[in-house]
């Protein structure tokens, strides 16, 4: 039919062991348990060895594996166990090999460990001299992807119809919106008519391998229910006739084209819609030996052809005679006439199911006592293949398709309003269909070619978020009872001239030794005068570029289990002053004395009041600004880095936002002691001071804005944070 071949075609399989299916798992099962970790510093220096096919880099024999890191080579492990190639495909390592041996993982997407990027695995059971098998090598492609992305974050903060970080199934109200195919595919997955007609599983409860403290366990795989959300969301689209967008990592062996070759992490495909949607078995180590997994054939249904097709062959091909076209991307599909036939119905359940398999009709519903089985035995084999009538793409007889997987352009300002949640989206590049993350303040631009788009907006008032006074739980603070914690001072004011200190004590537990406070120095419609100009100052000038404010990468985001790629933080921010290591590494700040001016008066506001307030003078040498659009925030942290100062203050600005206390975790001697034990609201131009490093090594905090925020934070930083 000139169906472009599926990858494990063009690898030509070995040919099978005449051992049972049983007799190879067990073999495979004693070949796993010598799976370990490796220490980092005891690997030896990795084998080469000469390739087999003429012009192809050297490949890395299994020696390599045995006694280091599994790396990202043309290594084809099937000649020592089909289940060591399993883990090969899910789990590759960083080529530095900088791998931390306690972190969580698990071959279930990207679930646990995909931002891990792979685990350090070894067994003493395969050090021998079996030669390499050269996989083979995948074309580049010919055509740019129309959307693409280098990060699972520029996809979810750019694309309307898939933002999830974790799974591979993104759904709102039990309808599913996109779905990513990836490394982790499972039995009879294709990819047939040059990605026409996609066929893969529902995500979830596969077997999978998770370390808790340098020991690994295998979890046993499950099976797929209907109810389980990412089946239910699939299955709910199938019955609604609704499209979705398939998208597909670098790690989908069965796109026909190196995607990381091209640099390209994630590609969008195109639109889909579900034809058929089943049920079958399995084999699995679980005590019945099989499990339920749930299939879906996902099928084109855009107007153009997939932009991944080879253009024809061109004269100047054809006359130097050179194929233009290897894989027969442009060769005729058939089509399924399904005008005259029925499916056949179970005479037990009475639903009727097409027939899926070429061996025979089955019934594929999994509440069915005939279910998957033939003359009443259940048929749970790994070598069974689809019917060719199945594997036929479906007449267009569907609705029309109003909806385009490509994300809307940069919105346009309401009413001279750039800061509300749309803005903080990401941007699809028309130049070269990048998605990327906006992490320039004073405008989106393309993180590839440069490309900007250009924000214009009008300045905000504090007047605009007095609307957030109404339905207020609390007007200074709230202490949660649960908490432990009660605030030995808690009504004590300090009335000054011109304004009044709340000073709120966290009171001292048995393992905790220094007091530490947390005092609010209010700001008012009467002092706010200069916070007001400051606010606007600082609006002005990072729109003109003078503050630079930048999403900045998160230190050690390998360890922060949500995706692929580059990690930005979730507000924008530059830092004056002090170098800073924990924003956007030492090297990203300005100095103090010529840096903007919103920063330097700023800084002055905080120092006047503390004087006014607190009685002494706080030699602060560093501000770190921090603006949150609308929906954006700043998670649990502390300022506990090595260099800083025993006091923190911060001037608010703009919206008003929730700051939670609670202690890290490996102080909490009860249940229910880790929640929130100390809530704060701080409003426009309130100073909060946290006063004792205590406060620091003991508590962490989170600050939630209501909407628009900007804050200046101002520490006492020495070279010891910087340099270590």
């Amino acid at each position: 039919m000139g169906l472009l071949p599926s990858f494990s075609d063009i690898s030509k399989p070995l040919p099978p062991s005449p051992a049972t299916d049983q007799q190879r798992y067990a073999e495979n099962e004693k070949k796993l348990k010598g799976l370990h970790f490796k220490k980092r510093n005891s690997r030896e220096p990795p084998e080469v060895v000469s390739s087999s096919i003429p012009g192809q880099a050297p490949v890395r024999s299994t020696k390599d594996i045995s006694i280091g890191r599994l790396v990202s080579s043309n290594v084809d492990l099937r000649p020592v166990s089909q289940k060591i190639l399993d883990v090969w495909d899910d789990w590759t390592c960083k080529a530095s090999g900088e791998v931390d041996e306690d972190a969580p993982f698990a071959a279930d997407g990207e679930s646990k460990g995909e931002a891990f990027n792979g685990l350090c695995l070894a067994s003493e059971d395969i050090v021998h001299d079996t030669p390499a098998v050269p996989k083979p090598c995948r074309p580049r492609l010919q055509n740019k992807p129309v959307i693409w992305a280098k990060s699972r974050q520029e996809v979810c903060e750019t694309l309307e119809c898939f933002r999830s970080y974790q799974g591979g199934v993104y759904h709102i109200h039990d309808l599913a919106k996109g779905y990513l195919l990836s490394a982790f595919s499972s039995n009879r997955d294709v990819f047939e008519h040059n990605g026409k007609l996609i066929i893969s599983h529902g995500g979830g409860k596969a077997e999978a391998l998770h370390s808790t403290k340098g020991r690994s366990e295998t979890h046993a795989a499950a099976d797929q229910l209907e109810g389980d959300q990412s089946v239910r969301a699939l299955l709910n689209t199938f019955k609604a006739n609704r499209p979705l967008v398939l998208l597909a990592d670098d790690k989908y062996a069965l796109f026909p084209f190196d995607l990381a070759a091209g640099e390209y992490t994630y590609v969008v495909l195109g639109l889909y819609r579900i034809t058929h949607a089943w049920a079958e078995l399995q084999p699995a180590q679980t005590n019945i030996g099989r499990v339920v997994r749930y299939k879906f054939a996902f099928q084109w249904c855009e107007e153009e052809d997939p932009w991944w097709f080879r253009e024809k062959e061109t004269p100047a091909a054809l006359a130097s005679g050179i194929d233009n076209n290897p894989l027969g991307m442009n060769a005729p599909i058939e089509l399924s006439d399904t005008s005259s036939s029925y499916p056949p119905e179970c005479g037990r359940c009475q639903q009727a199911f097409p027939q899926v398999y070429q061996d025979a009709w089955m019934c594929l519903n999994p509440k069915c006592a005939e279910f998957f089985k033939v003359n009443g035995e259940e048929r749970v084999l790994d070598n069974l293949t689809y019917a060719s009538e199945f594997l036929a793409l479906q007449p267009r007889n569907i609705p029309e398709v109003r909806q385009s997987a490509r994300p809307p352009p940069p919105p346009q300002s309401n009413h001279g309003i750039v800061t509300t949640k749309r803005f903080s989206r990401g941007l699809h590049c028309q130049e070269c269909g990048r998605l990327s993350s906006r992490y320039k303040w004073e405008h989106w631009e393309c993180k590839s070619c440069g490309e900007i788009y250009e924000v214009n907006g009008q300045v905000r008032s504090a007047k605009d978020f007095w609307y957030q006074l109404e339905g207020i739980p609390y007007l200074q603070s709230r202490i949660d009872p649960r908490s432990g914690n009660i605030p030995l001072n808690k009504a004590a004011l300090l009335f000054q001239p011109h304004g009044r200190s709340s000073s709120l004590t966290i009171c001292e537990q048995p393992l905790l030794v220094s007091p530490r406070s947390v005092h609010i120095i209010p700001g008012g419609a009467l002092i706010n005068r200069e916070a007001d100009a400051i606010f606007r100052k600082y609006q002005e000038q990072a729109s003109a570029g003078e503050i630079q404010f930048r999403r900045w990468p998160l230190r050690n985001s390998n360890r922060i289990h949500i995706g692929r790629g580059e990690l930005l933080t979730n507000y924008f921010s530059q830092n004056t002053g002090a170098p800073y290591q924990y924003v956007g590494g030492a090297d990203q700040t300005v100095p103090l004395e010529t840096g903007p001016s919103a920063v330097r008066d700023a800084l002055a506001l905080i120092q006047k009041r503390i004087e006014m307030t607190l009685h002494r003078h706080e030699p602060f040498n560093e501000v770190l600004s921090a603006a949150y659009m609308e929906k954006q925030r700043m998670a649990f942290h502390s300022d506990s880095e090595k260099g800083l100062g025993p006091v923190v203050a911060s001037l608010s600005l703009g919206s008003i936002a929730y700051m939670h206390f609670r202690l890290h975790s490996q102080y909490c001697r009860e249940e229910g002691s880790r929640k929130v034990a100390l809530s704060l609201l701080l409003r426009h131009g309130d100073i909060l001071v946290m006063d004792g490093a205590g406060i620091q090594k003991f508590y962490e905090h989170t600050v939630v804005p209501m909407n628009f925020r900007i804050v200046a934070t101002a520490r006492n930083i020495s070279p010891e944070n910087h340099m270590a």
